[in-house]
Formats: C-alpha cells, sequence, structure tokens
C-alpha cells in the first residue's frame, strides 16, 4: 500500500491539475475569428453606354444624345472581410471590418475601399456600416451591384442604440451628415452642424419582417446669410414569406431635403433647389420597389424587380432636369457547387425629364462568384 500511495498522490496531483486547467479556460471568454469574402468578376453590355460601368443608375441616362453600345469585364466587387466576436461578461463584443475595390463606378480596375468597420456590444453600435434608414434584408437578390434606384442603400459612419435580445427592434441613430446641394455663385454649402437623426422599428414573425424608419435633419448653407432647413423622410420596407422558400421584398420612401439617401438620385443636387430667392425649397421625393424571389431548386433562383423614383414637385426646375426614373430586373442565379455561382440579369432604365423627354437603356449582365470563409475559436 505504501508503495502505492506516491502513484496514487501523482494521479490526484494530475487529476487535480487537470481540473483547475479546465476551470481556468471555463472563465476564459470565448472567441471566434472570421476571414470572409467572395472573387467576382462581372461581364456587362449596354444599348447605350452610361458612363457607370459596372452601376444601372436610370437618372444617367442621356435622353438627347445617346452614346453608342458599351462592353465591360471587371473584379472591382471582389470583397474581402474580417469579423471578430467575443464573450465579454456573457454578451457577445462583435467587430468587423470589410472592404471592396469599387471606390469609383467609372474606374475600370478600382481601388480597395472601407465599406464597414465598427464594434457592437450590447444595444450599442460604433463606426461605419448601413445606414439605419436602410434595411439590408429588404434588398433585392440582383447582379446589379446597387439594385433598385429607389433603394436607400448607403453606408455612413454613426452611433447606434438599439433593443438588445428582443424579438422585435426598436433603434436610434446619429449618423454622419451631407449635402446634397449644387454650390452657385448665390449658394454656397455648408457643413453639417448636426448629425441625421433616424429612428427605426423592426418587427418580426413567421410572416417575414417590416420596418419602418423616419429620419430628421438639417440642411446647412449660405445665401445673403447663414441659413438653415430641415429634411425629413419615411421609409416602409420588408420582407414577406411566400411559400417554403419564396419571398416577396419591398420598400416605399418618400420625404424632403433626402436626396443623398436614394441611390438614384445621389449627386443630382436634389436635396434642395434654389429658387432665386437666398432661400432654399426643399425638393420632395418618393420611390418605391417590388420585387418577387422564386427559388426553381435547392441550387437555382431568380427574382423580378421593379423600382420608380421620381420628384413629388415641381419648384422651378429646369426642363432637361431629371424628373424621374424607372428601374426593371429579371435575373437567374445558379450554384454549380458550394460556393460557386454563376448569375443572368436582363436590365431595363429609362429617365424621364422635367419636360416629359425620356431615354431608356437595356442592359445584359452576367457574374461568376467565388465564396470562402475561414473560421477561426
Amino acid at each position: 500500500m505504501k508503495k502505492n500511495l506516491p502513484c496514487l498522490f501523482s494521479i490526484a496531483l494530475i487529476f487535480a491539475n487537470a481540473v483547475i486547467a479546465i476551470g481556468q479556460t471555463e472563465k476564459k471568454p470565448e472567441q471566434e475569428f472570421n476571414i470572409y469574402g467572395f472573387g467576382r468578376a462581372n461581364f456587362i453590355w449596354d444599348s447605350h453606354d452610361i458612363g457607370q460601368i459596372d452601376l444601372f443608375i436610370p437618372n444617367k441616362i442621356d435622353v438627347y444624345s445617346p452614346l453608342p453600345p458599351s462592353f465591360f469585364i471587371g473584379a472591382k466587387q471582389t470583397r474581402f472581410g474580417i469579423d471578430y466576436t467575443r464573450l465579454v461578461n456573457g454578451n457577445s463584443f462583435e467587430i468587423k471590418l470589410e472592404g471592396d475595390f469599387h471606390n469609383s463606378s467609372s474606374n475600370g480596375t478600382g481601388v480597395f475601399r472601407m465599406r464597414h468597420a465598427y464594434a457592437k456590444y450590447k444595444f450599442v453600435l460604433v463606426g461605419v456600416t448601413w445606414s439605419n434608414f436602410f434595411e439590408i434584408d429588404a434588398n433585392p437578390n440582383t447582379v446589379d451591384f446597387e439594385g433598385p434606384n429607389s433603394s436607400t442603400l448607403s453606408r455612413v459612419p454613426q452611433i447606434r442604440f438599439s433593443t438588445y435580445k428582443s424579438k422585435n427592434q426598436l433603434s436610434l441613430s446619429l449618423e454622419n451628415p451631407s449635402n446634397d446641394i449644387v454650390d452657385s455663385d448665390s449658394i454656397t454649402v455648408l457643413a453639417g452642424r448636426f448629425p441625421d437623426m433616424i429612428g427605426a422599428y423592426r418587427i418580426n414573425g413567421d410572416f417575414g419582417f417590416v420596418k419602418i424608419a423616419a429620419l430628421v435633419r438639417e440642411l446647412h448653407y449660405e445665401s445673403d446669410e447663414v441659413r438653415s432647413l430641415f429634411g425629413y423622410g419615411a421609409n416602409v420596407a420588408g420582407k414577406l414569406n411566400v411559400g417554403k422558400k419564396d419571398n416577396i421584398k419591398f420598400q416605399a420612401i418618400m420625404g424632403a431635403g433626402i436626396a443623398q439617401y436614394f441611390e438614384g438620385a445621389k449627386s443630382l443636387g436634389y436635396d434642395a433647389f434654389y429658387n432665386g430667392t437666398p432661400e432654399l425649397d426643399p425638393l420632395q421625393l418618393a420611390g418605391g420597389y417590388i420585387s418577387y424571389q422564386h427559388h426553381w431548386s435547392d441550387n437555382l433562383h431568380s427574382s423580378l424587380t421593379g423600382g420608380l423614383l421620381t420628384v413629388m414637385d415641381d419648384p422651378g426646375l429646369p426642363a432637361t432636369n431629371f424628373y424621374s426614373g424607372y428601374y426593371g430586373s429579371a435575373n437567374i442565379f445558379w450554384e454549380v457547387i458550394k460556393d460557386f455561382s454563376f448569375g443572368w440579369e436582363i436590365l431595363y432604365g429609362e429617365r424621364m425629364n422635367v419636360n416629359e423627354d425620356t431615354g431608356s437603356v437595356v442592359r445584359i449582365e452576367m457574374s461568376a462568384t467565388y465564396k470562402f470563409k475561414k473560421t477561426v475559436k
């Protein structure tokens, strides 16, 4: 028995050390590191060159002197991202960094740019990500990089507060202001003094979800003196499940002084309009889209999408200025093998000016995408 004591003591010591080690391991925060992204090549033919290469934006259509057809091959949409998640006091702390090469729509080769860079803990998010006025889950599945011209797709620096671990989500964000007003001899655009304020409520259920959002912002400028006016907008977006796999995605939006939030109105200077007096008029815009996605099989699906963006009033816009735009697309996606897919799409866009002159473009596009993801725990 005495001869066995050293052996039993050694076994007990090893067991004790193992228990301590396990205990220490359990006290350490769990963490996960993901590297993800995809490589993508696009092949695009336009019936008339609209100068945007792989973006299909109807307001860029030349109504009076349409250019000849154009063809483009590129890989600017290729994406790379890093996700880091760790448990802190039982709650998830997240960091996301993501970028692609789509710094300029008119640059054929592209330069790496930031898409997302934020940290999130419990109910607080700080950094650059999707605007609270946009809902990525309601965005149609298109080969086209930007989607409908009425989409509110945008990524901005912000701080956002959201309800935590709740079925439905209430959120409030303060976002970086950016005015879309054209400077003139009479008007000088000034930097924003206050953040754009956005409140949203998302209702989730077996039916899908619906998100309602409202926006208030200041437009700051100088004419005969420093002046400001307020912009405002409301947005309803959602996804409705149809059958086992199909769905309907939609969005309806309207407001004044919020042109920079419309994908199809950016760079038009339509936040506000110079009416010949020292005071600017906010321009009222409205738009929406609807998209139906059908799954033909587990690796084959299609989407049919239609969108509209229009000026609600006419405060004296020049006759050849943009008044409304129409967007339509039909596609099919085929996942050949896991993570490798092809997409084919035909698009139609139309622009109408204030004087009701119109122009249109047809686009045929194909994409090849290979996704990758590596997880380290």
